[in-house]
């Protein structure tokens, strides 16, 4: 084994190759340290185990799938066992193990940065181990650099793809940017998601396009889905389910021309949709992106076809406490149209943002989020919100930081931030400051935190200077509190099991809510809901259960704002909860309350459907039917209702 003896750079890399074919080893080496890099090359498992434990500053090992005496991937876990303190990213080659679910699962369980398939070009192997030659500012996380993006409407794709690959533990709030972006940027290659309880999910990526969503949960929701639709009649599914020959649903309906081919992969499309539903999750999860050649198939999910699923993520999966967070550094700053932008743009015509009469003409008048979210008949929900899917989009940027007009102002959004922060713990107000700023040191997390909040203000008698004093003082005893590991600890503890409590009381409150419903009792119902609102969010089903309970207690006074109200609930509704008998019923609600009876009756008909038992629905559609016998009585001819006096008995 040789090593190379010359000085080399301090911003290059160190380099270990593990490849028993020679000719490639030889050639990498080669490549890699004409690049400046510093390279060991090994033929064998044991010679490999040497320079890592000689030399700990390895920074990427690439690494052979098939070797003597044990297998790459049995080689990788075995090193990070050994070797602990070794920070090594993994490359992964093969020439032989080339088959997609090979590539996938092998990226997974070794959280490859990528997988090469022999024969490659040096190009791909360069790229990969470049790096920045500015040197790395500690306080700049790559998630901070990930939204510093809203604030850049020049960054190239190049600089996207590196902080993409730079990415190690996000929110799962953070994934729709992410699966958006890898799509803006063309990439090919595996994107693997680790989340706290062990589970792991990955995500396929071929020029763009989303072409397999592998996840823990299975649920297909196929036969839902097709009856939903209209694609297929519930007899059509479950004669397709007692198929002797096992058949798969779709295969069955096709070979029995019940189904077009291209309304199935619209189905399957709308599956992947759902399995990607399921990675957004609000917890911190681990990630990273291993560039590999993925083969295109079909269905698969394009940039036009995920706009509207984007649309939906974060109508429906991103929680407003965590947009509060996220927007706390950018509350001051103007909002300008991108160069992206276009009246035309089919982003701007969708819910969201057409729920905001003129929204589209207030972002061209040099507005901060604080104003936006002052705009008489503005939803809160629905700003944060749009503003978010518009910024994902590219479609707008931050410019500059406003000063704030008068003190009036400065205390709004003081008062704004201390209701976030009055309350927590230690680590919940860290938690918060570090989804606002982005992340990185607690220092320098800290520093970005009060940069936001601005100078104190001049009256020292002023609320707002007594707010700004109390904002201060709970960060800084926060972070302080967050150097202290076994207090932290405490308080992780302590808000996990407040958490666990209240998301056991609210889903103990629905089960009354949902007994409300059954009788009509809209008024306690909707009492239940605001305090489970409260209490969790995210509670299942908690937008259809408010926006039945809305629709049944409308005062036809204020029918307006009430039906504005729960078109804003059905927004939020996630795609995964629209596959069971409720989502279609609430849907026939919001149609009867508009008028549009035929549209409410299908609704209701394809509730039963969906289940034959639920008596609400059935219920719906026999007043339809009495009111529309009651119509015709009225709308009969003169003529025939005189007539039909004197027929014979």
């Amino acid at each position: 084994m040789k090593s190379r003896k010359e000085n080399v750079e301090p911003s290059k890399s160190s380099i270990l190759i593990l490849e028993d074919d020679e000719s490639v080893g030889l050639a990498l080496k080669e490549v890699l340290a004409r690049a400046g890099h510093n390279v060991f090359l090994a033929s064998r498992p044991d010679e490999a185990n040497t320079v890592l434990s000689t030399h700990p500053n390895i920074e990427f090992l690439f690494c052979d799938c098939l070797l003597p005496q044990m297998t790459g991937l049995d080689f990788i876990k075995q090193a990070r066992t050994n070797y602990p303190s070794s920070r090594f990213k993994v490359v992964l080659m093969s020439g032989i193990y080339t088959d997609k679910q090979f590539i996938q699962e092998s990226t997974q369980s070794t959280q490859a940065l990528a997988f090469l398939k022999k024969p490659f070009e040096m190009e791909q192997v360069l790229k990969i181990v470049k790096k920045d030659e500015a040197p790395k500012r500690e306080e700049s996380s790559a998630r901070k650099l990930l939204y510093q993006m809203f604030a850049n409407p020049t960054v190239t794709s190049r600089q996207k793809r590196k902080v993409i690959e730079s990415i190690e533990e996000v929110s799962g709030f953070d994934l729709p940017f992410l699966y958006s972006l890898l799509v803006e940027t063309k990439s090919s290659g595996y994107l693997n998601i680790y989340n706290a309880d062990g589970s792991v999910s990955g995500i396929s990526f071929c020029n763009g396009n989303i072409v397999g969503v592998d996840v823990d949960d299975k649920t297909t929701f196929l036969g839902e889905m097709l009856i939903q639709s209209g694609y297929a009649t519930p007899k059509d599914v479950q004669a397709a389910l007692r198929d002797k020959n096992n058949r798969r649903i779709g295969n069955y309906l096709i070979q029995n021309n019940q189904l077009s081919p291209h309304a199935f992969d619209l189905i399957l499309m709308e599956q992947m949709n759902i399995r990607l539903v399921r990675t957004i999750v609000d917890q911190k999860i681990r990630v990273n992106f291993a560039a590999a050649d993925v083969d295109m198939s079909n269905p698969s999910i394009d940039a036009d076809t995920l706009s509207y699923y984007l649309h939906d993520w974060v109508a429906s999966k991103i929680s407003m406490n965590w947009l509060k967070s996220l927007y706390v550094m950018w509350s001051g700053n103007v909002i300008v149209k991108s160069p992206a932008f276009r009246e035309d743009h089919p982003a701007l015509s969708m819910s969201l943002v057409k729920s905001l009469d003129g929204f589209t003409v207030k972002l061209g008048n040099q507005m901060t989020l604080t104003q936006l979210l002052d705009v008489k008949g503005y939803n809160e929900i629905a700003v944060y919100k749009a503003i978010h899917f518009l910024l994902t989009k590219g479609l707008i940027v931050f410019a500059q930081r406003a000063a704030f007009a008068n003190p009036q102002e400065q205390l709004k959004v003081l008062k704004k931030i201390w209701a976030e922060l009055d309350g927590k713990n230690g680590y919940e107000v860290v938690a918060h400051m570090e989804t606002g700023t982005g992340g990185g040191s607690l220092e320098s997390t800290l520093k970005d935190f009060l940069t936001l909040i601005g100078e104190p203000p001049q009256d020292s008698s002023s609320e707002g200077y007594l707010i700004w004093n109390n904002i201060k003082k709970a960060a800084e005893d926060a972070v302080a509190t967050a150097k202290d590991s076994n207090k932290i600890d405490q308080f992780r503890q302590a808000t996990q099991k407040t958490e666990a409590e209240a998301k056991l009381r609210a889903t103990s409150l629905m089960e009354e809510v949902k007994k409300s419903l059954q009788f009509n009792q809209y008024a306690k119902a909707l009492e239940s809901l605001a305090e489970v609102a409260k209490l969790n969010p995210q509670t299942q089903q908690m937008h259809l259960y408010s926006s039945w309970a809305k629709l049944g207690s409308m005062d036809p006074a204020k029918k307006q704002f009430i039906m504005k109200e729960v078109e804003l609930e059905l927004m939020q509704v996630p795609p995964d909860e629209r596959y069971d008998t409720l989502f279609p019923f609430v849907i026939g609600l919001f149609n009867k309350a508009k008028g549009d009876v035929i549209a409410a009756r299908k609704s209701f008909e394809k509730s039963v459907a969906l289940d034959p038992s639920f008596i609400p629905a059935r219920r719906e559609i026999s007043l339809l039917v009495a009111q529309n016998k009651k119509q015709d009585v009225f709308n009969v001819d003169l003529k025939q209702v005189v007539s039909g006096f004197f027929k014979k008995r």
